[in-house]
């Protein structure tokens, strides 16, 4: 077990990713700190950590609330004393083109999956540069790599977070780790609660949730890369790994894919 004794606190841990991070770091011996907005959905992933020695904290709060962003960093310092990794995995999708995409909607985008996560990481850093010991994780996604149709704000969010992670790593080093988790075709249901244009629920799943990598080998390769202090872990496979490559090496070619006229389906 490599995290033995460690402080992981992640966000956006009642389902997908975040809940399947949480029962890989508690096997591998941490002690995990739980958060999101439902309590109730948080509560059941504590019952699903059985397997490790670790304690498994609560910690039910809204990352956008500054207040209670404030009182869940002194509620986890209070409890463990510090913190070893922070995982700042809570955000939303898109699906919607940017034209049709309310300003208030960017905005609502921007605030959760950018401005919520740096403003943790900055609550964070004090108590992890006094010990110059710790890791900052950020859930990024190939559409923080290149565009992505109908995601105009969340490739925004993400884009933002590789360049102020990508800096800070450069200013923390070589005491605090940053790193970066690239995703694209994983099996989860964020497609279901991604907003539209005017701030509603898509309620769809994604072909992908059928057909991407397993949330759980997501998690596993997460894990083994965390321990590995790599700063970017990319779980991508089919066109999502392929426009990684092509966007760094033959990014005219990637445009060319992507604004390629699609086919219409038979009736």
């Amino acid at each position: 077990m490599r995290f033995v004794g460690q402080v992981v606190w992640i966000t956006g841990a009642s389902a997908g990713i975040g809940e399947a991070l949480a029962l890989g770091f508690h096997r591998e011996g941490a002690h995990v700190i739980l958060s999101g907005r439902r309590e109730a959905e948080l509560q059941r992933v504590k019952s699903l950590c059985a397997e490790g020695q670790g304690k498994v904290l609560i910690l039910p709060f809204d990352v956008i609330d500054d207040a209670a962003r404030v009182a869940a960093v002194n509620q986890v310092l209070g409890a463990f004393g510090h913190i070893d990794m922070l995982v700042n995995n809570a955000g939303v999708s898109q699906r919607a083109y940017g034209k049709d995409t309310l300003l208030a909607v960017d905005r609502q985008i921007m605030e959760l999956d950018y401005f919520s996560v740096i403003a943790l990481t900055k609550l964070v850093l004090p108590s992890m540069l006094a010990r110059k010991s710790g890791h900052l994780v950020a859930t990024s996604s190939v559409s923080g790599k290149y565009g992505v149709r109908m995601r105009t704000a969340y490739c925004a969010s993400k884009h933002a977070l590789h360049g102020f992670f990508d800096a800070l790593r450069i200013e923390l080093h070589p005491h605090i780790q940053v790193s970066m988790l690239v995703y694209g075709g994983v099996q989860t249901r964020v497609s279901y609660n991604a907003l539209t244009g005017d701030g509603g629920v898509w309620g769809k799943l994604d072909n992908i949730v059928s057909t991407g990598t397993p949330v759980d080998e997501c998690a596993r390769l997460t894990i083994d890369g965390l321990a590995a202090k790599r700063h970017e872990i990319v779980v991508a496979e089919g066109d999502s790994l392929l426009y990684l490559y092509l966007k760094r090496f033959f990014p005219a070619n990637l445009f060319k894919r992507q604004t390629k006229p699609r086919k219409k389906r038979p009736a």
